[in-house]
């Protein structure tokens, strides 16, 4: 009997061996890149859902009025949020103004501080709830918020309250600042200067 050797067997061999190996190696990154694909929109997802929702947080005056005959106003204002709630005390405020000789008079704090209205230990409440101050501010609720005039150097004064730019005949602002960084101006003018009249 001749002995014989089949030289294509053995590279046809080889070559579904390597064939198959390639195969098993493709088909591994590919799960690694599906699973890191994977991850990267979930997390892309994470930050366009923050970034939407504190785009589309905010504070809208709805009215200011003239809280007393001196430097008292009273501000509602509502708050739009998808479904973020914030702290009182996160929320800064600053009320301003420059008066007729040039000098910028200026008072800061937060939400629940320098308290003017009908109760002197509330600084924000509920529009049509009780007069207690919340803890946090829900998104779609209206709320009340009393403000005396005066600095921070002096919070006694009237600097900025309706009946100083009444008498000095300009205008202060009432800034609103978020925690993460938005921020909303109300322009105060006295047009008519009685307790109850408007100043927007």
């Amino acid at each position: 009997m001749e002995k014989s050797e089949d030289i294509l067997a053995q590279v046809g061999i080889g070559a579904m061996i390597l064939f198959i190996g390639s195969l098993i190696a493709i088909v591994s990154s590919a799960y690694v890149m599906i699973a890191q694909l994977e991850v990267i929109t979930q997390n892309t997802q994470a930050v366009v859902s923050t970034a939407s929702k504190e785009a589309h947080t905010q504070v809208v005056f709805v009215g200011a009025w003239i809280e007393d005959g001196y430097d008292d106003y009273l501000f509602m204002i509502e708050y739009q949020s998808l479904g973020k709630e914030i702290n009182v005390v996160d929320v800064g405020f600053t009320l301003w103004c420059l008066d007729s000789a040039g000098t910028l008079h200026r008072k800061t704090g937060d939400l629940s501080t320098w308290t003017s209205g009908p109760d002197r230990d509330v600084a924000i409440w509920e529009v049509g709830g009780a007069i207690e101050e919340p803890t946090s501010l829900e998104s779609g609720k209206r709320y009340f918020i009393g403000v005396d005039g005066g600095t921070d150097a002096f919070p006694a004064g009237d600097q900025c309250g309706p009946n100083f730019i009444e008498n000095e005949g300009i205008v202060a602002y009432y800034t609103i600042y978020l925690p993460f960084g938005g921020h909303t101006t109300q322009e105060l003018r006295v047009t008519t200067f009685a307790v109850g009249e408007s100043v927007i």
